[in-house]
């Protein structure tokens, strides 16, 4: 049996060591079975078919990598919506999931256009930046869960967020974080999150496991 694996913008997205993530479910399918093979792909590649994927992961980066991969993104967000709505599975870490919604409303004051594939809005503060350990709990996954989140921006608009914030040791304001739509996860959370968390990490290799039946 084997699966697909799509690293997205793997050198420029990789801020707080964010392969560990790919890496980590490598090795879980792999002890389910599964051979992963790993595409990566980054700004540089003029043609990405999203449907050809059983995962698709995107990591972290800073605001400018975030925005170069935006611009890159664009040409094949048709693509990424129909591997969505034939429910790939995907996980974007870090800032790398505010480019998927409606708008985002740069530190610089500038609005951007995002993919739309989400209904939400990303407004970045120029002088603030918020970041803490979290602890996390997740209706698709039992036990406590731990994460950092750094980040400079609010995200507004979203109906179903992926975790409950649980408590904080440092300036995030927010009670809840990230988007779960269909077999799309989004997070704030970085460390690397499955790699943090063996029992989400778990859960979202079984999802694509099951899409391969």
């Amino acid at each position: 049996m084997k699966t697909r694996i799509l690293y997205l913008y793997y050198d420029i997205m990789n801020l707080y060591g964010e392969s560990g993530n790919v890496r980590m479910m490598e090795r879980i399918l792999r002890d389910k079975g599964a051979q992963a093979e790993i595409d990566r792909k980054t700004i540089t590649d003029s043609e990405i078919d999203f449907t050809q994927y059983d995962f698709i992961y995107c990591g972290a980066g800073t605001e400018l990598s975030r925005d170069a991969c935006l611009l890159h993104l664009r040409r094949f967000k048709d693509s990424l919506r129909s591997a969505y709505e034939n429910n790939t599975v995907m996980l974007f870490t870090g800032n790398s999931y505010e480019m998927l919604g409606r708008k985002l409303h740069t530190a610089q004051g500038e609005d951007a256009e995002g993919l739309g594939l989400f209904d939400f809005t990303v407004e970045e503060k120029k002088k603030n930046r918020y970041s803490g350990d979290v602890t996390l709990k997740c209706a698709l996954a039992e036990g406590q869960m731990i994460g950092y989140i750094n980040k400079c921006s609010k995200v507004e608009g979203i109906e179903d967020p992926l975790f409950e914030i649980t408590s904080v040791v440092g300036t995030i304001k927010d009670t809840a974080d990230g988007i779960h739509s269909r077999n799309f996860f989004g997070t704030q959370v970085i460390g690397p999150v499955l790699v943090k968390n063996p029992q989400f990490a778990d859960y979202v290799a079984e999802l694509v496991l099951k899409n391969l039946n």
